[in-house]
């Protein structure tokens, strides 16, 4: 190197040459050393076959637009309850209720069993034994479903079947099946494991005989019995000539591709059984059901593999449609794996972070290396007032990259420490559900010992019980994010005009309506409906509670929400940064 371009007129020395070369050198192998540590940061996921990664991508965009499924389900069981007018039969509305239930049928329990217990209602001020056989059954297997077995069996001991058509009978056999198969699977006992397991395939043989040879039903028992026996690859050509046929709908599609994924992983196929589990999840996800198996034990597979972030998004997601749905069994079987995945997410986010440290020393060392090169290049040339300005200008942006990295450290520092907080709040809030439920379930089945089915059913009217949850989830949610921002009451304050502030409760941990719609703002939850949702209020009633907020903004309306944002991140920056 005989001359640093940049600086016409000017001849540096031979000694300056060789501490710009030096230097130069050293810019240089920081700058490989940097790029090297980024591409391995991006090295980290395993690759599969393009079709399954194609799928996969699919699946990622259909958990990312969830809504856009849902809200069509709603739309559509809204259209069904427009059907009914006052006038109309008892049959007529017993039909629509059927439907309704048809569409909540592992959707939502809560819902499922309203419309079970309209349907119930109806039936018995009718005299058709199968409406009231329906009726019954229906209700039944919600009961299969909500855990409450000694109720079921209770029910399906005193229920005469003798009049009872092949349909009523594939339901009632179905129903029997459920029953015992939940008690194998849930038995701690070897052998009334073993006991319950042999009754179950005993109801699914009586069921079998009653199935419609053209019956989709018949080819998930079919399939089912030959995989246990060992035979399931013989059922693939049928399971796949269903699966394209366009007279298949989403959710036996879902049930069927998940059969042929088990029966893949039985001849240890293992490429075509992560496929049929993608393609699985992709149509309970497209159906949409919230009940289903498939994208949690997706989420296994894809965590083996070392796909954790993938895994850890498919995780979370099963676990929200579980909770909805309220499958207690899917529930019991997410919680044995969550805590593996959200243990290896949080490794992998500290990994990301150190490597990221790594990546600001090594800018930081060059912007040292770029100081010296520059301090050089000043007592060898003996700079003009340009070059000066030049200089303070690269200290100025130097000086703005810096401060622009310590607010995106702090960012990153509380966004884990929210990640952390709340993940541990909602592992503990997880437990104390299911806790909740099992005490629910106990009070209503000691209930039906004294008072009766009417007791229970004036239990199941009342309201309390959510009531009561309800307020227990909102002051943990006040607890714990006044924990993390302590200061958020008083500050937000700062942004409103005097006449316009809230009480501040920090130290009782209690927030107002008002305070926790800017709480979740501040989470990073800007949607209306998301928050509508999480506060049980109306999207209109949240538009309102942000428009008044706007409106009693001290400074620009339109950016009180945006200075929402940097509550805690500026005061933490004042405080390790002081002008």
């Amino acid at each position: 190197m005989n001359s640093v371009s940049g600086w016409p007129g000017k001849n540096p020395s031979k000694k300056t040459d060789q501490i710009t070369l030096i230097t130069m050198n050293a810019l240089t192998t920081g700058t490989l050393l940097t790029i090297t540590m980024a591409l391995t940061a991006c090295t980290h996921r395993p690759s599969y076959p393009a079709e399954i990664e194609n799928e996969l991508k699919v699946l990622d965009r259909i958990v990312d637009d969830s809504s856009r499924y849902k809200d069509a389900k709603m739309r559509k069981i809204s259209d069904m309850r427009s059907a009914l007018r006052p006038e109309d039969t008892d049959e007529y509305r017993y039909g629509i209720y059927d439907e309704i239930y048809r569409e909540y049928y592992q959707y939502d329990l809560d819902s499922a069993m309203t419309y079970v217990k309209k349907k119930l209602a109806i039936a018995q001020k009718t005299d058709s034994y199968r409406i009231k056989t329906d009726a019954i059954l229906d209700l039944v297997e919600r009961y299969v479903l909500s855990g409450m077995y000694a109720e079921t069996r209770q029910i399906l001991d005193t229920l005469d079947t003798s009049g009872s058509d092949s349909t009523l009978m594939v339901e009632y056999f179905h129903v029997c099946q459920s029953l015992y198969e939940d008690l194998s699977s849930t038995s701690d006992d070897p052998d009334l494991k073993v006991k319950y397991w042999n009754i179950k395939n005993r109801y699914r043989a009586l069921r079998l005989e009653y199935l419609p040879k053209n019956d989709i039903a018949r080819l998930f028992v079919l399939s089912e019995m030959s995989r246990e026996s060992g035979t399931g690859e013989n059922m693939l050509p049928e399971i796949k000539a269903r699966i394209q046929s366009p007279d298949t709908d989403s959710h036996n599609k879902a049930m069927l591709c998940y059969i042929a994924a088990h029966i893949y992983k039985s001849i240890g196929d293992r490429e075509n059984e992560l496929l049929y589990y993608i393609l699985s999840a992709r149509n309970d996800l497209t159906a949409p059901v919230n009940d289903y198996r498939s994208l949690h034990e997706l989420a296994a597979i894809l965590y083996t593999d070392g796909q954790i972030e993938r895994a850890y998004r498919y995780i979370s997601r099963s676990v929200q449609d579980a909770m909805v749905a309220q499958s207690r069994l899917n529930i019991k079987s997410i919680n044995s794996i969550l805590p593996i995945i959200s243990a290896s997410y949080d490794t992998l986010m500290q990994e990301k972070h150190s490597q990221l440290i790594y990546l600001l020393a090594g800018i930081s060392v060059l912007a040292v290396l770029l100081v010296i090169a520059a301090s050089a290049s000043i007592k060898a040339r003996n700079r003009a007032i340009v070059a000066e300005n030049e200089t303070r200008e690269k200290n100025g942006l130097l000086k703005e990259a810096n401060e622009n990295l310590q607010k995106y450290i702090s960012m990153l520092q509380e966004a884990n420490r929210i990640k952390e907080s709340y993940l541990s709040k909602y592992m503990d809030m997880c437990v104390e559900y299911i806790e909740g439920l099992e005490r629910y379930r106990s009070r209503l089945r000691q209930t039906a010992k004294t008072g009766g089915f009417e007791k229970i059913m004036e239990n199941l009217r009342s309201g309390n019980y959510i009531k009561k949850e309800l307020q227990e989830f909102y002051s943990q949610f006040d607890s714990t994010f006044l924990t993390l921002f302590p200061d958020f009451v008083r500050q937000f304050n700062m942004l409103l005009k005097p006449e316009c502030r809230f009480e501040d409760r920090s130290s009782e941990k209690i927030l107002t309506t008002e305070l926790r719609v800017m709480a979740l703002i501040r989470l990073g939850i800007h949607d209306s409906e998301k928050i509508a949702q999480f506060l049980r209020r109306s999207i209109s009633t949240v538009y309102n509670y942000r428009v008044k907020m706007r409106n009693a903004a001290l400074s620009d309306r339109d950016d009180l929400e945006k200075q929402v944002m940097s509550i805690g991140i500026l005061s933490d920056l004042a405080t390790k940064y002081p002008s």
